[in-house]
């Protein structure tokens, strides 16, 4: 298997007017062609989201690597800045699954990292949310639903909020960042830790944010 840093607004796979040379796994297929290896997505990330993206190299080995994102024991952590200060530790609110309209349990970890506050800056905290399920959009439905939106998140955050911080702090997308994956590797059999470094644009805002400006 391999892990990709995936940049922000590039889709994981192709999809509606999204060419599969426009996607992280068409990119993927063409790098690995020459040693005739076809890649596949173990999981996936918002177009929106940058982070550790994991794939599998072999068709033989997709049973085994497909067990990583069943196994309870996987926790997925992500960098997320919300608008506001949430209480407590733990959003454990159903969820939509993916393929129906059944509710089915959703539950997000998150300690907060970082509170921001100052004349020049709105009130908001980075957080470190995670998860062991993998509901649509789950850590920006979950905090959406308590109030403290994920910033600059499109589908479920507050415009007008949004509109302010993306021309204040020149971000034009939503702040949410596949930070790190915790895995007992089915073939490996040992324990695996991927960190994922937050991208510059990111990075840039903390800067701002910490600097009142």
């Amino acid at each position: 298997m391999f892990v990709v840093n995936k940049p922000p607004r590039i889709p994981t796979v192709p999809g509606n007017n999204i060419q599969l040379n426009q996607s992280i796994l068409g990119m993927a297929e063409k790098q690995f062609a020459e040693k005739g290896i076809k890649p596949y997505v173990l999981h996936r990330l918002d177009s929106q989201t940058s982070g550790a993206l994991m794939f599998g190299k072999y068709e033989k080995d997709r049973p085994e690597l497909a067990k990583i994102f069943t196994d309870k024991n996987t926790s997925k952590k992500y960098a997320t800045l919300v608008q506001g200060v949430p209480n407590g530790s733990c959003i454990s609110i159903p969820l939509h699954a993916r393929a129906s309209q059944e509710l089915v349990p959703a539950e997000t970890n998150y300690k907060i990292i970082k509170v921001f506050r100052g004349k020049s800056c709105p009130l908001c905290a980075l957080v470190e949310a995670t998860i062991h399920t993998g509901r649509k959009h789950q850590i920006r439905q979950h905090f959406a639903k308590v109030g403290h939106f994920v910033i600059l998140d499109s589908k479920y955050g507050d415009p007008h909020f949004n509109r302010k911080f993306r021309i204040h702090f020149r971000l034009g997308r939503q702040f949410l960042h596949a930070a790190e994956v915790n895995f007992f590797h089915p073939i490996l059999k040992k324990q695996v830790q991927i960190l994922a470094p937050l991208p510059m644009d990111l990075q840039n805002v903390i800067k701002k944010l910490q600097f009142g400006q």
